[in-house]
């Protein structure tokens, strides 16, 4: 794949999304470039999963519900389905799968796992999970610090922004998925002998 598939990728998806969803696109794509040179992944790959990571995020939900139960009922619960938040990383995978011929399962579990994450998600799919959260479009109280740590360890700094997130979110009375939750685990475990 070159260039120029990626910028067929690029016109694909910028006719599905709005400005400003294309726009942290963009801005996904370029962090998840850097991080990826950073941190030794292959980087086309990064970029084709971050570009097509929010490909399904304007779809229906009524849709998305749809294709989530048709696919994933061993994966998501009803309870996870009412969360429409998080669906359209899973529709994404098969919208990526089935209509972009993707066939790696790390570019599809980046797209799959980018707002939850999951134990043992390759560097790939932590990428594109952190990628989402600190691309340079996002402004948030904390994301400044976020940046910083990723830029030192990309662990550390998956369990710093999980950590923040966690704290929003029960500040307003939000959930944070279980597969969230596993993940950060996970990597403290792996990250205490470093």
């Amino acid at each position: 794949m070159e260039e120029k598939m990626l910028e067929r990728l690029r016109e694909e998806v910028k006719k599905r999304v709005k400005e400003k969803r294309y726009i942290h696109i963009l801005g996904v794509e370029e962090k998840a470039a850097e991080l990826a040179e950073k941190y030794g992944v292959d980087e086309e790959k990064c970029r084709i999963a971050a570009i097509l990571h929010d490909v399904a995020k304007e779809m229906e939900i009524k849709e998305m519900e749809k294709i989530c139960r048709e696919n994933f009922s061993d994966e998501l619960t009803e309870k996870d389905i009412d969360i429409s938040e998080i669906l359209h990383g899973f529709v994404g995978y098969i919208v990526a799968r089935d209509e972009f011929k993707i066939s790696d399962e790390s570019i599809l579990n980046g797209i799959k796992y980018h707002t939850v994450g999951k134990k043992g998600l390759d560097t790939l799919g932590r990428i594109i999970y952190i990628a989402d959260a600190i691309e340079k479009n996002r402004d948030y109280p904390g994301v400044e610090n976020i940046r910083a740590e990723v830029a030192k360890d990309l662990d550390k700094g998956i369990i710093f922004e999980i950590d923040r997130k966690t704290n929003y979110l029960s500040s307003i009375g939000g959930k944070i998925h279980k597969n969230t939750m596993e993940m950060r685990d996970w990597l403290a475990e792996n990250s205490n002998g470093r």
